[in-house]
C-alpha cells in the first residue's frame, strides 16, 4: 500500500465538511487540481471509494464515512502532538470549527468569538448555526468540534450519548406582545392568558416542542396562529400586532427590523430556564483550542 499523508487526510476532512472540491480549495487555498489529485491517490492508497461524484457535489460513501472517523483520530492525534510541542510557546493554535443553535448565536457568539480572537489570533476560527439535531450530527461527524446548544429534556430529542456537556447558563422563557395588546397591561403572564390569545410558534427544532410542551404540562393548549423558524420573524410578526409569543434569548433592543416596537412581559411559570450547554465528543480528547474556547464561554456567557 502506498503512504497516506497528512496532507492527503486534511484535503479529505475538508472536502467531506464542506461537499464539493471547489470549496475545499477556497478554504484551503490551493489549487482544484490538487485537492482532486489528493483525494485520487488517497483512494490509491487505501484501494476504496471515498465519495459519489455528482453535479450536486461530494457525498461520502459507506468506506469514505469510516475513513472520516479514521482520519479524525489521526488527525486529533497529530494536533496533540503539535500542541505539546507548542507549550513552551504558551501557543494556542490551530483551527476551530464551532456550531451554534440558530437563536443563541446572533446574541452571544459576537462576544465570545471577540473575547477568543483577542486572547488567540493564531486559531483559525469559523463556526455554523443550525437546529440542535444538526449540531449533533455535525458533532458526531466531525464536521464541528464542538456545539453550543439547549439542554432539551424532550422525548423528540435523542439523548446526547458519547457526548459530554458542560452548562454555561439557564435562561427562562419569556412573553413577547404587541404594544397597546391585552397582555402588555401587567408585569407577569401566565400561560392560562397566553393560550388565550393567538400565538406565533418559534418552531426551529425542537423549540416549538419545547414551548407546546410548557403548555401541554399546564393542562393548556395555545392557539397557535403562525409557526416560524426565524427568530426575527417572530419579533417581526408580534411588532405587527398579528399575535403573542415565547422565546428565551432576549435582544436588547424590543424592536422589529421594520423598526416598529413590541412588549416583553415576564412568563409566570415556577419552572426553571432552559440550560444553554456546550457540548462534544466524549472519546475525542480536547486540543488545548477547545479547552480554551470553553473557558472564554464559561467566562462571557456565564
Amino acid at each position: 500500500m502506498a503512504d497516506v499523508s497528512l496532507r492527503q487526510l486534511e484535503y479529505l476532512m475538508a472536502v467531506a465538511r464542506l461537499g464539493s472540491v471547489t470549496a475545499a480549495s477556497r478554504e484551503l487555498f490551493v489549487s482544484q487540481s490538487a485537492v482532486s489529485t489528493a483525494l485520487a491517490d488517497l483512494e490509491a492508497a487505501l484501494g476504496i471509494t471515498l465519495f459519489v461524484r455528482s453535479q450536486k457535489g461530494m457525498r461520502l460513501t459507506a468506506s469514505g464515512q469510516r475513513a472520516i472517523t479514521a482520519a479524525d483520530h489521526v488527525l486529533a492525534g497529530v494536533d496533540q502532538l503539535r500542541e505539546s510541542a507548542s507549550r513552551e510557546r504558551d501557543e494556542v493554535e490551530g483551527t476551530l470549527t464551532i456550531g451554534c443553535y440558530a437563536t443563541i448565536a446572533p446574541i452571544l457568539l459576537p462576544k465570545v468569538i471577540d473575547e477568543f480572537s483577542r486572547r488567540y489570533p493564531h486559531v483559525r476560527f469559523s463556526f455554523v448555526e443550525a437546529a440542535h439535531e444538526t449540531l449533533l450530527d455535525d458533532l458526531l461527524n466531525t464536521r464541528i468540534d464542538l456545539a453550543i446548544t439547549y439542554h432539551y429534556e424532550l422525548d423528540t430529542v435523542r439523548a446526547t450519548t458519547g457526548m459530554t456537556a458542560q452548562l454555561l447558563r439557564s435562561d427562562p422563557p419569556y412573553v413577547l406582545t404587541p404594544v397597546g395588546g391585552a397582555l402588555s397591561r401587567g408585569d407577569r403572564v401566565s400561560l392560562a392568558d397566553l393560550a388565550a390569545e393567538p400565538l406565533i410558534l418559534f418552531d426551529l427544532p425542537p423549540g416549538g416542542d419545547y414551548f407546546l410542551g410548557l403548555f401541554a404540562k399546564a393542562g393548556l393548549t395555545p392557539n397557535v396562529r403562525f409557526r416560524t423558524t426565524s427568530f426575527e420573524m417572530v419579533r417581526g410578526l408580534v411588532a405587527r400586532g398579528l399575535g403573542s409569543a415565547l422565546l428565551t434569548q432576549r435582544t436588547v433592543l424590543e424592536r422589529s427590523y421594520e423598526d416598529l416596537p413590541y412588549t416583553t412581559r415576564e412568563l409566570d411559570i415556577e419552572a426553571g430556564g432552559l440550560g444553554i450547554e456546550v457540548i462534544q465528543l466524549a472519546d475525542r480528547a480536547p486540543v488545548r483550542r477547545m479547552q480554551a474556547f470553553i473557558d472564554v464561554c464559561r467566562e462571557v456567557v456565564a
